[in-house]
């Protein structure tokens, strides 16, 4: 029998194994336990189980208790490559209504379902269908989920952290953004905050000399300039990150209708593609910002704060030849390379020196008061993740059945030496 021969024989076993009452009914269980952004621990502990009743060598890293992450290792025969399937476990901490499943119209309802525990739960169906098929894979597997991704409470100091740890695989499949395409490169993000300040103190309308000097009207030229880039940047685009952004989602300015203020605010993003960079855009908002200060005598100051870096992977990394072709097995499609129009925690990988790719459930409903997932979405998902295993990792000779726990690439490297 050839490789691609047993490759699909041990998938099959392994598809044969999934079902969408399963996947639902976890998902709901997943969603019935609140996981906010900043308090993940009682999810943590509830996915940390499931793992371990996978079979898993499972562990808690509690370096923030409210915020402990979940790591999952099941070792391969061969010592080869090891797949990473990620995932975050919080929440946004925005009001919905109680979770529901709907098992006859295959539904389930309720914050966090599509971003991103239906995610969570594909990942755990998937080790679960590998481990029963008794699936032998040649290298190893990695499943980590953490907490404080949501913004504005989540900063990926969860994730970061176990990446320097040294809790990384040789490449990493983050669970979430697209599920029609495979976005292998991204646009890189920097929230900008421009406030508008005078000399002088507080006074009454009728005691302004002249207009420019309201901090007000200093934005009203400011947001005029930056609607002029912005139009600018999106005639820049990258073939698969897309166009650049320029986008104002705040004003903030003056406290009463006849007293001229001191100061007035704009908060926006700026996002780019390579070869963008946080300082080119910071010179570019400093340009804008010099041009108003010298028209209006306002003293204008810009904070920017990078949210991730733009990136592109080389074409030739195989964690997205692996992807295609377990796309390919689970569905009989395609997947083609695409970009990703919001930052996730592939940058931190990137970041890293991992190779990062993002596959998730249908997130259209993310973050809406109508959060939900289908049971086709997730047992499609669940069927990609073990077929993009076993396309990265690889079967072991003669098809033995493997047992034992997945290593991160640091720790194969030391094994693999001794």
């Amino acid at each position: 029998m050839t490789a691609p021969e047993t490759a699909r024989h041990a998938l099959e076993r392994a598809f044969a194994l999934m079902n969408e009452r399963s996947l639902l009914e976890e998902t709901y269980r997943f969603v019935s336990v609140p996981s906010p952004t900043g308090n993940e621990a009682a999810f943590a502990g509830v996915y940390a189980a499931v793992l371990e009743g996978l079979g898993l060598e499972v562990e808690l890293d509690e370096e923030w208790p409210a915020s402990p992450s979940v790591i999952g290792r099941w070792r391969g025969a061969e010592g080869g490559p090891v797949l990473q399937l990620d995932g975050h476990l919080d929440a946004i901490v925005v009001p919905h209504a109680p979770p529901t499943l709907d098992l006859d119209a295959g539904v389930v309802r309720g914050r966090g379902t599509a971003d991103m525990k239906g995610g969570l739960a594909a990942i755990a169906h998937a080790v679960r269908a590998l481990r029963q098929a008794e699936v032998p894979l040649a290298g190893g597997l990695l499943v980590t989920a953490h907490g404080l991704h949501e913004a504005p409470g989540g900063d990926q100091r969860t994730i970061r952290s176990l990446l320097r740890k040294g809790v990384r695989g040789d490449a990493a499949l983050v669970a979430e953004l697209s599920h029609v395409d495979l976005p292998v490169a991204a646009r890189g993000m920097s929230i900008f905050r421009i406030e508008a300040t005078r000399e002088g103190g507080v006074m009454h309308e009728v005691e302004l000399d002249r207009r420019e000097r309201n901090p007000l009207y200093g934005l009203t030229l400011l947001l005029e300039r930056l609607d002029e880039l912005a139009q600018r940047l999106a005639r820049r685009v990258d073939p698969l990150a897309g166009a650049d952004s320029l986008f104002v989602g705040e004003v903030h300015g003056g406290d009463f209708y006849n007293r001229v203020p001191l100061r007035a605010a704009v908060v926006g993003t700026r996002r780019y593609a390579l070869p963008g960079s946080r300082e080119q855009v910071g010179a570019e908002l400093e340009g804008l910002c010099g041009e108003v200060a010298e028209r209006t005598g306002l003293r204008l100051r810009v904070e920017l704060q990078e949210v991730g870096p733009p990136y592109a992977l080389d074409a030739g990394e195989p964690v997205i030849a692996a992807v295609r072709r377990g796309f390919r097995r689970a569905t009989g499609g395609d997947l083609p390379p695409a970009g990703a129009g919001a930052v996730g925690n592939a940058t931190d990988f990137v970041a890293a020196g991992v190779p990062a790719v993002y596959h998730g459930v249908n997130q259209a409903t993310a973050h809406s008061d109508d959060e939900h997932v289908t049971g086709s979405d997730l047992l499609r998902a669940a069927r990609v993740y073990a077929a993009s295993v076993v396309e990265f990792c690889g079967l072991a000779p003669g098809g033995r059945p493997l047992s034992g726990v997945a290593h991160s690439s640091a720790e194969g490297e030391r094994q693999r030496g001794a």
